[in-house]
């Protein structure tokens, strides 16, 4: 326990005390969290010392990330939403998302990608308004490593897709990462995960990072 503070102490005095000061959010996260990760790396896997420091980076470079725009649009009306599910008041409130996603499919390092959460609200009075919360999280190997929320809205019945942008720090691992999006609306609860890889690709005299959804 003592080497492990140890560790954490001196990340974060280099970076406070030295070159940090004039870096960004991100690039200060990345350093921070990539001390964190490594002592989390080496604490979850000790039997296993090459996933250990897989996850340990991932666990770093996703500490680091910036929260930014959150975006909402609504896709379907309550009327239509109820033709395509089939709907009858008596059900009561219905939760369902449709789809998880990670996008778009190539981002320069340290730019922003976008969590999309596409779902389906349903509800006796179509018109009325209730809370919605959505959480998003992040996983790698079964481990979170990162949730981002809870997001809570009103909404009334429809369909709906919403985006959280976040900032990634440049030296996120490559690797195939988990997207899991929760929504609850009047305790009803729907859940929905996708896969995704990030690989680092070369496009002219550039460096991008490509992220596909793995079917």
């Amino acid at each position: 326990m003592k080497k492990i503070i140890a560790t954490l102490l001196t990340v974060s005095f280099i970076c406070f005390t030295s070159g940090c000061a004039n870096m960004g959010a991100t690039e200060k996260g990345a350093i921070v969290g990539a001390g964190v990760g490594a002592v989390v790396g080496g604490l979850v896997s000790k039997d296993h010392p090459a996933e250990g420091a897989l996850i340990g980076a991932a666990v770093g470079a996703i500490a680091g990330a910036v929260i930014g725009h959150y975006i909402d649009k609504k896709q379907k009306s309550a009327e239509e939403t109820a033709t395509v599910y089939d709907y009858q008041p008596e059900e009561g409130t219905v939760v369902n998302i449709e789809e998880v996603a990670m996008e778009p499919a190539e981002i320069r390092p340290g730019e922003a990608s976008r969590l999309v959460i596409n779902y389906a609200i349903l509800s006796p009075d179509a018109e009325k308004a209730i809370p919605v919360t959505e959480i998003r999280e992040i996983k790698s190997s079964g481990k979170s490593l990162k949730e981002i929320g809870p997001a809570v809205k009103k909404r009334n019945s429809g369909t709906y897709i919403t985006e959280q942008e976040v900032t990634f720090p440049a030296n996120l691992p490559e690797g195939v990462y988990t997207l899991k999006g929760t929504v609850e609306a009047e305790g009803k609860t729907s859940t929905k995960e996708t896969d995704f890889r990030v690989a680092k690709i070369k496009k002219g005299s550039e460096y991008l990072y490509a992220i596909n959804m793995v079917e």
